[in-house]
């Protein structure tokens, strides 16, 4: 594996438009690319994503668990496509476009390392490599991908900022909730004041326990057509404990939404949407061992990190994959300073290939 081929391959792919949601033209480019070195691909329903599988090389190592790893294909975008440009060993745009490292790096080491084991005879056990869709909206490939294709015991998801190395074990719950409250223009009290006298309550009566927070990130009001006056609330609730702990909370929120409605005969409706699930893997788990193994064999100082936000590997551990998450390499994702270093590419399809022989072994 040289560092060039991985480059070369990364940079294929950032040239290729992947807009959440838009992502046929690099299914398509990965289709062909396994095809070219012979691999069988998959197709998840609803656009979802693809599978690669590699077999594994012989009936003893049949016998060894099968792997997985993720990234997903779609990327935040900018109005102008990336000006790419290599300076000092770090690739990057030229212009105020999004590079899209995040996560075209992940794939960029999955297609490298696919190639090398379809070319060479090292022995390994199966391998699956999964390309999910639509992660940017929501994690929604992921929620829809067809896990009757993947056969995996445990996985990695190769989306993490930061050098190779990182290693992200536990993740939060995150709900997001909604309130909208609406009056007459002559009623005894405006919707804003009904909606502050909610958030009031919630803030004063709420004793949320260490490791839970509750925060209104849209607050805005608006006189709709019947001359009702609307105020619609945006909020989100996350918590380092798993949903069943939660439950109690968010019910008090939403009551005190409902109860201060009621109070000031307003009318108030809440939608509340599940984002991702909280997981945490422990240290004695099989994922980390062979991780931490693998880093320290090439000499890659381990970092654990908290990720604010989630990942794909929420999703396949709520329906039954432990998934890590691994950093991918990649720095200031979703902003125009957003690079990569070369050498971070080539680390990451080392650490990918280690990963797989000690699974072998």
């Amino acid at each position: 594996m040289t560092q060039a081929h991985v480059q070369d391959l990364f940079l294929e792919l950032v040239a290729i438009p992947s807009k959440s949601g838009q992502e046929q033209e690099i299914m398509a480019h990965i289709q062909t690319f396994f095809k070219e070195i012979g691999v069988e691909v998959k197709i998840s329903k609803q656009q979802a994503g693809l599978v690669a599988t590699l077999p594994a090389t012989n009936q003893e190592l049949e016998k060894a668990p099968v792997i997985a790893f993720s990234a997903h294909l779609d990327t935040a975008t900018s109005v102008d496509s990336p000006e790419v440009i290599i300076t000092n060993g770090y690739i990057e745009t030229a212009n105020r476009a999004l590079l899209g490292a995040d996560d075209k790096a992940g794939v960029a080491a999955m297609l490298a390392a696919a190639k090398y084991l379809s070319k060479n005879a090292e022995p390994h056990g199966q391998v699956e490599f999964i390309f999910t869709t639509k992660e940017e909206e929501g994690l929604i490939g992921a929620k829809l991908f067809d896990l009757d294709l993947v056969d995996a015991t445990f996985g990695y998801c190769l989306d993490a900022p930061g050098p190779v190395g990182g290693i992200i074990r536990t993740s939060k719950t995150h709900l997001q909730l909604d309130f909208w409250i609406e009056v007459a223009m002559t009623h005894e009290k405006s919707a804003i004041q009904i909606a502050r006298d909610a958030m009031k309550k919630i803030h004063k009566n709420l004793a949320f326990k260490d490791g839970i927070a509750w925060q209104v990130y849209h607050f805005g009001g608006e006189i709709l057509e019947n001359g009702n006056e609307k105020v619609t609330i945006l909020s989100e609730f996350s918590a380092d404990y798993p949903l069943k702990n939660c439950l109690l909370y968010v019910d008090q929120i939403k009551q005190i939404f409902i109860e201060t409605g009621v109070t000031y005969k307003a009318d108030v409706q809440d939608v509340t949407h599940m984002s991702y699930h909280y997981f945490s893997l422990p240290e004695k788990n099989h994922a980390y061992k062979i991780a931490s193994e693998a880093m320290q064999i090439l000499e890659i100082t381990p970092k654990m990190l908290q990720l604010e936000g989630g990942t794909d590997a929420n999703v396949f551990n709520d329906r039954g994959i432990p998934f890590l998450v691994l950093s991918a390499g990649f720095e200031n994702p979703h902003t125009t300073s957003e690079r990569i270093a070369s050498t971070e590419l080539d680390k990451l399809t080392e650490l990918i290939l280690e990963i797989i022989k000690i699974t072998a072994n």
